[in-house]
């Protein structure tokens, strides 16, 4: 999403929101990166849902109708053993 924020719907308008408030964006992660990122940090992906996903766990059947910024992602983390 930093790399590309055309390729993602609704970026362009979220970053010139951030900037009129005097912040940016300045990290985010892969997902295909994730698990090695916290396994850096000795911490285990437990889950990792898109925007879809997590939207009809959290919603259920309202999520068909419902849009947002599609490049969100939730992640579950756990101390390694």
């Amino acid at each position: 999403m930093l790399r590309d924020p055309a390729a993602f719907t609704g970026t362009a308008e979220l970053f010139r929101t951030l900037r009129a408030s005097g912040e940016t964006w300045t990290f985010g992660l892969d997902p295909v990166s994730l698990a090695d990122f916290l396994r850096a940090r000795d911490l285990q992906l437990l889950e990792d849902l898109g925007a879809a996903e997590y939207r009809a766990l959290c919603f259920g059947p309202r999520s068909r109708e419902m849009r947002g910024y599609e490049f969100y992602r939730i992640a579950l983390a756990g101390v390694a053993a």
